[in-house]
Formats: structure tokens, C-alpha cells, sequence
């Protein structure tokens, strides 16, 4: 069963873009100065290298099935190529955070083998759903970074790597979903799973992400820091607040990613990281 992209899409709207950040002389603390915060947001980096990898695989296991939608094709090139860059920036900061003997790295491999172990028991339509759902997760909170968060990340490296990353993963949060419906289609057969599939990866992904940050406290020796987590909690509070609804439009019958416009936004985070100038001469 077919379907047609989204009318709100543009055939290879987003470009793949090299980068090389450096990361020099970090802070040990370099999001409000604080453990839990810097470790919450290391956790969740972590997750990236392999996360973005198995995406990646997830994709092109069926990109073959929709070669006949050119424009579709071209969008999953691009969705590759960001994610493979993704991959490897997060790992070259996890690689620099060595320093502090956090060993960030090792969080990594447990999460590649992980979803090797999820890849490996479910189907590719099953593989392929849990990456919808995440790139869904991943496209909320990046909004919240892109108009706040990122003020918190004293480092100008690491606070770059996650603008450049929210602008691409908004660019590009509806690709997968939408080879998803192309193969699948929009009925109650292609629903049931989708959704099932979401609130799998919802858990999954809270539960790996909650353990890590508590393993990089422990690791620093601040797992007890009762102040540092007091402030870390009315964060979260007031992040969750904003995130649950946006989590829980996943489940409308007729969702799509796009249902939501983030351009104004994007538009002034290249801005503000030198990348509107360099997209110019990428796009044309």
C-alpha cells in the first residue's frame, strides 16, 4: 500500500552539512555550571552515535521500496547523510569528555548493543517504527533547546553541537515517518503498530537515559548532591510540562510530523551559529 508525501513537504529541502568541531578545554560543568544538568545532557548524548547509526540502518533497509518516489529518495539521502554527521560530532565530544574520567564512551557501546538486540528480534517494519517514534521525541525536545536551553551551555563548542544538531533533526523529522507511510499507508493496520511502537521506544528511552544520568553522577562522585538535583528537578519539571503534550499528539489518528512549524525558529538558530550563509552555497 502507497501513499503520497505530505503537501507541507519540499522535495531535498535540507542539505547535509560537514562539520569539525573542536572540543578544547571543556568545563567540567558546562551546562548552569552544574553536575546534573551537564550529566543529564552528556546521557542523552550518549545515546546518539549508535542511536543515530541504527536509524540510519532502519531506513535503508527499505529505501529500496520506495525508489520509484524520487522525491522521497532524495529526502532519505539527506536524512543519512545528518544523522551519520550527528553520529560522528556527539562521539568526537564523548571522546574530549575523557578528560574528566566520566568515560562517556563506554555508555556508548552499552547502547549499541542495545539496539543491535532490539534490531536483531524485531521485523524491519518494527526496526523502522521505533526510529519514527524517536525522531519524533528527539524533534520535541530539540525545540525547547533551540529557543532556551541552549542559553544554559556555557561552552560555545558543545553549545553549538546541539543548535546545528536541533536544526537538522527538525529539518529532517519527517522522513522516516513519511517512508513509513508510503510503505504502509494511513489506516488502522499502520496505526496500532506506530503508536504501540512509540510507547515502547518512549519507555526504552527514558529508562537508558534516566540510568545514564545516574551512573555519570555516580562516576563524579555526585549522586548525592541534593542541590544540584533540586535544581536539575524544577527544570525537568518545567521541561516535562511542555513535552507530554507534544509526546501524547503522537497518538492522534492523523498525525504527521509536519503538523508543526519550526522554520521561523530554525531560521534564527543558522543565524546565530554562522550556518544561513554557508546553506546558501550548499542549496544552490
Amino acid at each position: 500500500m502507497t501513499s503520497t508525501l505530505s503537501n507541507s513537504r519540499i522535495a531535498a529541502s535540507f542539505p547535509v552539512r560537514r562539520m569539525d568541531y573542536k572540543f578544547e578545554n571543556m568545563p567540567r560543568y558546562w551546562c548552569n555550571n552544574d553536575s546534573a544538568f551537564t550529566h543529564y545532557f552528556t546521557a542523552l548524548s550518549t545515546l546518539f552515535p549508535e542511536g543515530e547509526s541504527y536509524f540510519v540502518r532502519s531506513v535503508r533497509a527499505l529505501r529500496h521500496r520506495a525508489k520509484n518516489n524520487s522525491t522521497l529518495d532524495r529526502e532519505i539521502s539527506s536524512f543519512i547523510g545528518q544523522e551519520a554527521m550527528h553520529s560522528k560530532e556527539h562521539h568526537a565530544f564523548h571522546v574530549s569528555a575523557q578528560e574528566h574520567g566520566l568515560d562517556p564512551e563506554s555508555l556508548e557501546k552499552v547502547t549499541g548493543l542495545i539496539l543491535k538486540g532490539v534490531e536483531k528480534v524485531f521485523s524491519q517494519k518494527w526496526n523502522l517504527l521505533v526510529t519514527v517514534g524517536l525522531e519524533h521525541y528527539t524533534a520535541v525536545l530539540v525545540v525547547t533547546m533551540m529557543n532556551s536551553t541552549h542559553q544554559l551551555m556555557t561552552d560555545t563548542s558543545i553549545r553549538n553541537l546541539w543548535l546545528w544538531h536541533s536544526v537538522e533533526e527538525t529539518e529532517h523529522k519527517a522522513v522516516a515517518y513519511d517512508l513509513y507511510e508510503y510503505l504502509y499507508g494511513k489506516g488502522l493496520s499502520a496505526y496500532i503498530p506506530r503508536v504501540s511502537l512509540f510507547t515502547f521506544s518512549l519507555i526504552l528511552i527514558t529508562a537508558i537515559s534516566a540510568a545514564y544520568h545516574l551512573i555519570l553522577m555516580k562516576r563524579d562522585k555526585q549522586l548525592f548532591n541534593f542541590k544540584s538535583w533540586r535544581k536539575f528537578g524544577r527544570f525537568a519539571q518545567t521541561e516535562y510540562k511542555i513535552f507530554l503534550p507534544k509526546f501524547l499528539d503522537y497518538y492522534r489518528f492523523n498525525f504527521h510530523p509536519n503538523d508543526t512549524d519550526e522554520s521561523d525558529l530554525v531560521k534564527q538558530t543558522k543565524i546565530k551559529i554562522g550556518l544561513a550563509q554557508s546553506d546558501a552555497s550548499l542549496l544552490h
